[in-house]
Parts: structure tokens; sequence; C-alpha cells
């Protein structure tokens, strides 16, 4: 089938990956993401803490200063990787993350990497194991895009880019759940329309990891069959589910509300107010025009060939610009917000640019 716009779309007789293309896409994506957060780490002396980012007036600082000979300070109150640390290292009682962890259950949510690190024993081999998930999912995820690329007709080494993606880069230096969830939802995209179950079952990982993934199976419901919407409701419910859990587990915090609704609230406001708030000429807000150009340019393109990963790309881009100066105050959040943006570029800017894949005659 090709699309209106010249562009290949998915066949059902595409050929078979190149598994030795796949590895090195793999290799080399890890790699391009590797080598800042080794240079950081080198910098700071190797100390695994680095890549906590652990705040001085921050709620977790106890539990952590409790489980490492010494401590890595960033000024404030940190980022999201100390209270990724403080979590696994509670598990499986959630209970002991009270007084541990700003915002509990809002954190509690976002369970799957802390749960992986589970058997590992706590101090610097969680957070090493936390680092290693985040690398073997920067490189999936690059497979994953040079997966889409083969469907459309792009290049397949256009994955590496993952590796030079600033989320990814940011989620190995923070021991961030972003990674992970970027990479359990692109192949949910790769997979939903073939081996639905099992995209259903990465979109619930996914949204596990965090919850801003859910806008991924939204785009393929919207785009989806009757049958198949009805399905890829499930992550929703899972994600439901577990909220309740952690509803039930976790008490109410002293001071406001914590729901889906008013954790929303934290990080939206109008449109473009946070960008007004720290200055439309400022570098976040002009990171923030920049990826919001890069995906509504790749949703352009991709509409037709990758519904799904164009609405994808919009309604990322809608969050963005609802992003209030909780998001907009650092470029890194901004980042975080459009993980697609810069694979998504990279994979619009290739289509139907890739020779047509060979395939072997079949013997009569």
């Amino acid at each position: 089938m090709v699309a209106d716009d010249g562009e290949r779309s998915a066949t059902a007789d595409d050929p078979a990956p190149d598994r030795r293309r796949e590895v090195l896409i793999f290799l080399a994506a890890v790699l391009l993401a590797l080598l800042p957060t080794l240079q950081l780490l080198a910098d700071h002396g190797g100390n695994p803490t680095t890549l906590l980012k652990v705040g001085e007036r921050s709620a977790s600082r106890p539990a952590i200063d409790a489980a490492f000979p010494s401590v890595d300070y960033v000024s404030g109150y940190g980022h999201d990787g100390q209270q990724f640390y403080v979590l696994a290292a509670s598990l499986p009682d959630l209970r002991q993350i009270q007084g541990n962890i700003d915002r509990p259950r809002y954190r509690a949510r976002r369970i799957l990497l802390p749960a992986l690190v589970l058997p590992l024993p706590a101090g610097a081999p969680k957070v090493w194991g936390m680092f290693a998930v985040s690398m073997l999912s920067i490189g999936f995820a690059a497979v994953a895009t040079a997966r889409l690329a083969r469907q459309i007709g792009a290049p397949d080494w256009v994955g590496i880019s993952v590796g030079i993606t600033p989320a990814m880069v940011f989620s190995l230096q923070g021991s961030l759940a972003d990674a992970l969830a970027f990479s359990l939802a692109l192949w949910g995209v790769v997979l939903w329309r073939r081996r639905l179950w099992w995209a259903i079952a990465l979109f619930c990982l996914a949204a596990l990891a965090r919850e801003t993934t859910l806008v991924v199976p939204l785009a393929c419901l919207v785009v989806g069959t009757n049958r198949e919407r009805l399905r890829l409701l499930v992550p929703f419910g899972v994600f439901a589910l577990w909220s309740a859990v952690i509803t039930a587990v976790l008490p109410p915090p002293a001071t406001g509300a914590s729901n889906l609704v008013a954790d929303a609230a934290v990080a939206l406001s109008w449109p473009f107010s946070g960008w007004v708030a720290v200055g439309l000429d400022s570098p976040s807000s002009l990171a923030a025009a920049a990826l919001v150009a890069m995906s509504v340019y790749a949703a352009v393109r991709l509409r037709t060939t990758l519904p799904e990963l164009a609405l994808w790309l919009v309604l990322d881009a809608v969050l963005l610009v609802l992003s209030n100066t909780e998001v907009t105050f650092a470029p890194a959040n901004l980042a975080r917000i459009t993980p697609l943006a810069v694979p998504a570029f990279a994979l619009a800017l290739g289509a139907g640019r890739a020779p047509a894949p060979r395939r072997t005659p079949v013997a009569a």
C-alpha cells in the first residue's frame, strides 16, 4: 500500500528485520546516550548518587544519606531519581516511603522502574540497576524506531536518533523512568496492528512507568477499529486500578489533595502561560517552540503512514503548550514531555528515502 504523499506504509509482507543491523543500531544509540553520562560521572568521581540528583533540601535526603557513604548533592529539592531510589529501597512495603518522598501517591503510581530493581541490594547496586534498565530501554527504543522506519521506507539507521534524544539522555543521567516508559510505548506502536494483546501488555507497563504514556494507547484507540478500541481501554483500567490500590495503601497528604486531577493541575495551566511566565525569549520557551515545531512537522509527514504516531506527537505537543512553570523553568523538563519529537522528526525526514527492500524470490 502506498500513502497519498508518496511514502510507503506498513504491509503484511515486509521482509524480516536484519538482526545484525538492529544490534548495531541498539549499540550505537546506547553509546551516544552513554557518552555524556560517563563524562558526568567522571566529573563527580564516579559517585553513583550523582545519578540520583539528591537535593540539599529534599525529603529523600535522610534515607539516601543512610544508604551511601558519600552523597553528591544538587541545590534545592533535587530531581525525581532520588524519589525512584527511595521507592525501590522501600518495596515491597510502600508505607515506608511516607516522610521520605514528596507527593508519595503520585510517585508510587510510577512503580515499574523501582519494581524492576527490587531484587538488588540497597545502595549503589540499585542505582546501577536503574542505570542498566535505562540503557537497555534506549537501545530497544532505537530498534523499535528502526522497525517503524522500515515500515515507511525510511533508512533504519534513523533509529540511532533515540540516542541523542534529550529525554533519553536525561533519563540515563537522572535515574528516571522516561526511557523505560518510552521504549515500552514505542514497541506497543510497533506491535499493535499485528499483535494487539502484546501491545496492550506493553502499554499497561508503560503507564505504570510513566502515566503520560497513556496518550499512546489513546492515539491507537482513535485510529483503530471498534474492536481494537474496546481492547485498548485496558491500559487505562490497569492504571486506574493501580491508582486505587495506592490510594488505599497510602494515607492522604497532610495538605491539599492527591488524585489524578490534582496532580495534573500541578504541571498544567492555560495554554502558553508557562512559556510567558519564564519569558518567551528564554531558553526554555525557545526549546519548547522547537520541540512543538518538530512534533508538528513530523505529525504532518507521518499522518497517513503512521497515524497513531502522528496523534501521539500532537497530544504531547498539547501537553507542552499547557505546561506551567513547574515544567517550563527547565528545558530538561520540556524534553521529557515530548520524548518522541526527535526520533519522529528523523523518521519524517527519512520517510520514503530508503531503497525498496530486496526480497528473496520464491521458487515455483
